[in-house]
């Protein structure tokens, strides 16, 4: 096995122990416990004399949702899972109702799921306790629309965003006020009900208002943060009217009922840190010698994947490998086809050709195994992927310019295809020397 087969596969092996390592089963079952007839979370001991309602929602929905049956068993009175489609599979309890929906632009189905989960969460009260699980995706895969806002004005809204390259924070201050789970949205309906949120995180940071845009935190809506998102976009003439009416006409919402006698809990179970310290675990072990050198990193997938290959180009002699985690945007510009990490993994590749550094390998994966609107993770690059795109035909420089990336990797190879992940903690950044320096 040549070096460089085998530096691609030590990398994709450090990336499924990330995977692993943000497990959404374990991490639910790391932090919540029955004792009787209670819940446990965080320290706090919550009893449930009324009824216990779990709900799933994200794309890790399925695997939160096995993880808080095995500990919670009967105590449990209904669980909804609301997933993506094809994410279900037979692996959730199967007592559970189970919605795939859409991602990321929500559908009717997304309403659909809405509506059945608000109809189980307004049906409780004082004693009874709502158990939330949220992980990435639930911004879009559960809907329910303000009115006079139809669900393809908000679809045409998002996708305008997502065009722009607007990250999750700029697309939820817009979502949030014009939707009746979001933004608390959930916590309202749940009335006088304890309501605890175990978050598997997707969201650089980690604000929970923030994540599926926090349907079950005690936040208010704030329309004037959404406004001033499609003016920072120029979107105010392009989006539906509705939503400019709607946005103008919002007042502050009802004050959201104030802690009862046991106050919520939220509590994040898994993160962008744990996985990027998970693959700098399984470097060392290997016997390479990892640094972690960006965290939280945000930015255009293009200009973030240069200043990646500066800082391989610039290492010392005694690191073999570079760590990092975040997540980038893709403004697009062009009518091709590719993801944020796909798009970094070929800007990498070109600028290893140019600087003429043929030293490392470079990977950018998204840990959802799925990168924007591809099947594929990502993708594992050199300073020769760019000469084997051209032997196939297929010019890389052309093609970054027309965001048509997974074409580049499908005909130079490097696609990292693990399927759905179960699990959503944004994106890593991998770069490791081809032949390491001497120890």
């Amino acid at each position: 096995m040549d070096a460089r087969t085998q530096t691609v596969e030590r990398i994709v092996s450090w990336f499924r122990a990330a995977l692993v390592a943000v497990e959404p089963a374990a991490a639910v079952r790391r932090h919540l416990v029955r004792d009787g007839g209670a819940v446990v979370v965080a320290g706090a001991r919550i009893p449930v004399p009324g009824r216990l309602v779990v709900v799933a929602v994200g794309k890790a929905a399925v695997a939160m949702a096995v993880g808080a049956d095995e500990i919670l068993g009967d105590l449990v009175g209904d669980g909804v899972i609301v997933t993506k489609v094809g994410h279900a599979g037979e692996a959730g309890p199967r007592s559970w109702r189970v919605f795939e929906t859409a991602h990321p632009v929500p559908d009717e189905r997304s309403v659909a799921a809405g509506r059945g989960v608000l109809s189980i969460v307004e049906g409780l009260g004082a004693g009874d306790v709502l158990l939330a699980l949220i992980s990435g995706g639930g911004s879009a895969l559960l809907e329910a629309p303000r009115s006079p806002v139809s669900l393809e004005d908000l679809a045409t809204a998002t996708n305008l965003l997502l065009r722009a390259g607007a990250p999750i924070h700029d697309l939820n201050a817009l979502r949030t006020p014009l939707s009746r789970i979001k933004g608390g949205g959930l916590r309202r309906a749940a009335g006088a009900a304890t309501v605890i949120t175990l978050v598997l995180s997707d969201v650089l940071g980690n604000d929970p208002r923030v994540i599926a845009s926090g349907p079950t935190i005690r936040v208010d809506a704030d329309p004037t943060s959404a406004l001033a998102v499609l003016d920072r976009y120029a979107l105010a003439n392009r989006v539906p009217r509705s939503i400019r009416d709607a946005l103008s006409s919002l007042t502050r919402e009802d004050q959201i009922p104030s802690d009862g006698e046991v106050p919520d809990v939220v509590e994040v179970v898994g993160d962008n840190a744990r996985a990027v310290a998970a693959v700098e675990s399984a470097a060392r072990i290997d016997g390479y010698r990892p640094r972690v050198i960006w965290s939280d990193r945000r930015g255009e997938a293009a200009l973030l994947a240069d200043s990646w290959v500066d800082t391989c180009v610039g290492a010392p002699p005694d690191v073999d490998v570079l760590l990092g985690g975040g997540e980038a945007t893709v403004t697009v510009r062009g009518d091709g086809v590719g993801g944020r990490n796909t798009e970094f993994a070929l800007a990498a590749a070109l600028a290893l050709e140019e600087r003429d550094e043929p030293g490392w390998l470079v990977a950018s994966l998204a840990t959802d195994g799925q990168d924007g609107p591809t099947d594929v993770a990502g993708a594992v690059a050199d300073a020769t992927t760019p000469a084997r795109a051209r032997a196939a035909g297929i010019d890389p420089q052309a093609a970054l310019i027309r965001n048509d990336s997974l074409r580049v990797f499908a005909a130079a190879g490097g696609l990292v295809r693990p399927g759905p992940t179960g699990t959503n903690v944004n994106d890593l950044y991998l770069a490791a020397r081809l032949v390491p320096t001497a120890r």
